[in-house]
């Protein structure tokens, strides 16, 4: 498939190339090419060529050649321990930058029905391999730049060796806030706020009076609770369980409430001419309607539990058990390559917690409107 060539990637590929005969470092006089070698000059002149060509394919190479060149000299820098020059920025911005308009240009081309399967899976995918690596790369080479210490703010490369180094204790530490803190808080939640709604939903009573109470007490922040439920159920776990409770509790009831309500007046009546049994139109209307408003405030729930167990065992002292704890153990010490591999550690899990609760979702409500669209 023909493009237009990137010119702005081609000018940033310019101004690499001029800044590799530039100085590239602030202890020594040698310019990139002589810093990094030989292999910076193809790197670039690559880049160059492949962007200038009105070609999807090229410019998608552009993208990881372009990547590849600022990660080099990235490596050269930290090996060379000193500060960046001007030649450095301009090899490390310059790439950067062409590798990011060469991105954006592919992910902007629309579709051909003739292009092959493998390119645009490629190309679909391109953009969210992308600006992580891009973010990651300009966090590495700011810091190796600047030559940043430690325990002000860690490298990329820091946090990594820290994060192998520690992996067992953070596990054990995530066992602790994910198994015992929020599974339990999470399951009880849940069963406590759909028993709660399905009560609400069938009471006029309870929807005129309880309804606005729990919409008002979701809103109450987690930083003025938690200190009251570790005075109420004291500074271990059993807390941080209370609290992934109440911040599971409210959404669930509210949304339970609203999808067992708003249901098609025609499927009622219909099951009401049928002589249908109250207990029929809850398992057949009412509780499968109901399960698209679960599943989002289930989701929303499992989101803003992580951050509430954090957030509590930051201000519930106890223990030292917890990623939470850990975080802020690590931070009075200056360790904040600690820091940012717990923080990874919590988030990745939690990303994985919300990729089964989608897939869950997908698996019982393929039936339901928003689906049949993607798939269409």
């Amino acid at each position: 498939m023909k493009i237009k060539p990137i010119w702005t990637s081609v000018v940033f590929s310019l101004i690499a190339f001029i800044a590799s005969l530039l100085s590239f470092s602030t202890g020594s006089t040698l310019n990139g090419v002589a810093a990094i070698g030989v292999v910076i000059v193809p790197i670039i002149l690559a880049q160059l060529f492949l962007a200038s060509i009105p070609n999807i394919l090229t410019s998608t190479i552009a993208v990881a050649v372009g990547l590849v060149g600022a990660f080099l000299a990235v490596l050269k820098l930290a090996a060379l321990d000193q500060s960046a020059a001007i030649g450095f920025w301009g090899i490390f911005w310059g790439l950067i930058l062409s590798a990011f308009f060469a991105a954006g240009r592919v992910s902007l081309v629309e579709s051909d029905p003739n292009e092959k399967a493998y390119l645009q899976r490629w190309r679909q995918a391109l953009p969210p391999a992308t600006v992580p690596f891009i973010l990651l790369l300009i966090w590495q080479g700011l810091i190796v730049g600047n030559q940043v210490p430690k325990g002000i703010f860690p490298s990329v490369s820091d946090v990594y060796k820290q994060l192998i180094a520690s992996f067992p204790v953070l596990m054990r530490d995530s066992y602790f806030t994910f198994i015992k803190e929020i599974l339990l808080g999470f399951v009880l939640g849940i069963l406590a706020g759909f028993a709660a709604g399905v009560a609400i939903a069938y009471s006029r009573f309870l929807q005129r009076g309880f309804l606005p109470l729990a919409a008002a007490f979701a809103t109450v922040p987690i930083v003025g609770l938690a200190p009251v439920l570790g005075r109420a159920f004291g500074i271990d776990w059993q807390s941080k369980a209370a609290v992934v409770v109440i911040t599971t509790f409210f959404p669930v009831v509210l949304n339970t409430v609203q999808g067992l309500i708003q249901i098609d007046s025609l499927k009622l009546d219909l099951l009401k001419a049928y002589a249908a049994k109250p207990i029929d139109i809850f398992t057949k209307l009412r509780f499968p309607n109901a399960l698209p408003y679960i599943f989002n405030a289930v989701k929303l729930a499992a989101v803003l539990s992580v951050i509430s167990v954090i957030v509590a065992e930051f201000l519930i002292p106890g223990p030292p058990k917890g990623l939470g704890q850990r975080i802020s153990l690590s931070a009075r010490q200056g360790a904040y390559d600690v820091v940012f591999a717990a923080i990874i550690v919590s988030s990745v899990i939690s990303i994985i917690i919300y990729g089964l609760l989608s897939m869950l979702e997908r698996n019982l409500t393929s039936w339901h409107a928003s689906f049949r669209e993607e798939v269409s």
